[in-house]
């Protein structure tokens, strides 16, 4: 194990903050890491549109794929990025991005990195979008990688059986307890009755089809409303659906907000119906506020979050018909409901920071007094 009195100096490099739910996770773990004293974080973004700063503990290289950019001004950034990195020595430097390009993989891992312990993490069940299809080059650039982190263990089963990368484990995100208790007290402007979802409004999260799921139901009968927190290029389509469907008072837009947590609360129930997630940190999130959960079964996450019938439901995997009939179920069956709900809180507590940091450190082999 490393010695307690090493400072320890770690980066965490990402493309940009902008990217909704990997943000949050992104921003998690920096305050995570932050936490510990004998650890120094860096969070470095590579692909943020204004001039290089450092604010905070977050350094900002620029753009590096804006089109727009010269090729030498291109170059000129990725040098400043190299010398930074061997300047600063981290210990360990933690690979956030999503990674869709083999040749400027080939690129960042062996000629840009230093030879520093190199984490690089997976977030999503389609693995394409952070390890290439090919196996032979997945290989080549990560097998000697400290280690490659995936959030959900069904994950980390799909990078075992494609690319036998046997340096792979996983690590779930985190949830802020202390951040969700404050917030979630918050009032919310409404006190009638309603099921939520939350997240970005764009064609993966299927809030369209929720909205039929939900209009198919009984609860538009029993004056249950839906409401819908977040925003995003989808959102007019919904709305005008919506409409078609002769719902608008049944259906509350709330709009992006920084606090979910307080419509969370008070919500009877949470749903999430996307076509696939990493994780689904928002339904952690959900259940932490002591609200239980739907979703569907995905390939990744959701089952790792939801235990059927003692927190939540899960339904059979974009079967909308069957979304209905759960959502229908959940409202009704009353001793079902209080199962779930007394179980939500306490169900999602493996999530807490104080247990990730844990398997952080462990990972890094950090130990603190």
């Amino acid at each position: 194990m490393i010695e307690q009195s090493k400072k320890y100096k770690i980066a965490i490099v990402a493309y940009n903050l902008d990217i909704g739910g990997l943000s949050k996770v992104i921003l998690n773990l920096f305050s995570l890491l932050n936490k510990v004293t004998s650890i120094e974080t860096s969070l470095l973004l590579l692909d943020d549109k204004t001039e290089s700063k450092v604010f905070g503990g977050i350094v900002n290289f620029g753009d590096f794929t804006d089109r727009n950019s010269s090729f030498l001004n291109k170059i000129n950034k990725y040098i400043k990025f190299k010398k930074y990195l061997k300047a600063q020595q981290f210990d360990f430097i933690i690979d956030m991005r999503y990674r869709l390009n083999p040749i400027s993989e080939i690129f960042i891992t062996k000629f840009l990195y230093p030879k520093a312990k190199i984490i690089y993490t997976v977030h999503s069940s389609k693995i394409e979008t952070y390890l290439p299809k090919n196996t032979i080059l997945t290989k080549w650039l990560y097998s000697k990688a400290y280690k490659i982190v995936c959030v959900a263990e069904a994950n980390k089963k799909v990078v075992l059986k494609k690319h036998q990368l046997k340096n792979t484990t996983t690590i779930y995100n985190p949830i802020d307890f202390n951040d969700i208790n404050i917030k979630s007290n918050e009032v919310v402007s409404f006190n009638f009755e309603y099921i939520l979802a939350v997240g970005r409004i764009v064609e993966l999260k299927q809030f369209d089809k929720l909205i039929n799921s939900y209009s198919n139901s009984i609860l538009p009968s029993k004056k249950v409303k839906l409401v819908i927190v977040g925003d995003g290029p989808e959102l007019e389509k919904i709305k005008n659906k919506v409409i078609d469907l002769n719902i608008s008072d049944n259906v509350v837009f709330e709009g992006f907000s920084n606090n979910p947590y307080k419509y969370m609360k008070n919500a009877r129930f949470f749903i999430l119906c996307s076509q696939y997630e990493g994780f689904g940190l928002v339904l952690a999130e959900a259940l932490a506020c002591g609200t239980p959960a739907i979703s569907f079964d995905l390939v990744s996450g959701p089952s790792e979050i939801i235990t059927h019938e003692f927190n939540g439901l899960l339904v059979e995997n974009q079967n909308f018909e069957k979304l209905t009939k759960s959502i229908e179920l959940l409202y009704r069956d009353e001793k079902l409901y209080t199962t779930c709900k007394s179980n939500a809180k306490s169900s999602v507590q493996k999530f807490s920071f104080e247990k990730i940091t844990e398997e952080w450190l462990n990972l890094m082999q950090i130990t603190i007094e």
